[in-house]
């Protein structure tokens, strides 16, 4: 491969599609990265003990993998198993498609994400919990038809917040306001 061409694999992070919307086309991973550093940028400031530009290389780099693997969705539990062995092949081809300067940082961060220990890692992995609730406010319909209600949210989201009091203030606050909107669909 080229310069040109290793430097260019970020960029089909653009192509790779997401379960959620914007107007009436999917998300793309590349939007969700940018949200995602975005709200990060505004929780960071009220966590000025985490690492700033930690958190936001593990929000960069969390989903280079899906160039590959793709993207699946939280609910699709039996795709998700297969997850991990998907991730792991991205990985290994990632490895010879990224340039060098940037493959071992890649790695590196990608592997504390997926470890989780430490308390950037579980911001990042909050964040990263937070956005898609975000990205579907203005898509009412997306709730229903993904079937999410408020005990999934706190099912599958809510752990994510534990450890930060403010963002689990926030994602409780969120979850009124969405049905006090009749956005969630109710049980």
């Amino acid at each position: 491969m080229t310069l040109l061409e290793k430097l260019h694999t970020p960029y089909k992070l653009k192509e790779i599609k997401r379960s959620g919307k914007v107007e009436e086309r999917n998300e793309t991973t590349a939007e969700h990265t940018f949200s995602a550093i975005t709200i990060a940028e505004y929780f960071l400031k009220k966590h000025p003990k985490l690492s700033e530009i930690k958190v936001i290389k593990l929000l960069l780099y969390h989903d280079y993998v899906e160039i590959h693997a793709g993207d699946i969705d939280i609910l699709k539990i039996e795709e998700r198993t297969k997850k991990e062995e998907l991730e792991e092949k991205a990985l290994k081809q990632l490895e010879k498609e990224l340039p060098k300067e940037i493959v071992t940082e890649f790695k590196k961060i990608w592997k504390e994400y997926l470890e989780n220990r430490t308390l950037e890692a579980k911001f990042a992995h909050a964040i990263d919990a937070l956005d898609p609730i975000l990205q579907s406010i203005h898509q009412p319909t997306e709730w229903k038809e993904h079937g999410y209600t408020e005990e999934k949210l706190r099912k599958y989201k809510e752990a994510y917040f534990l450890e930060f009091p403010i963002l689990l203030k926030f994602f409780n606050e969120l979850i009124k306001e969405l049905n006090e909107k009749n956005i969630i669909p109710k049980e």
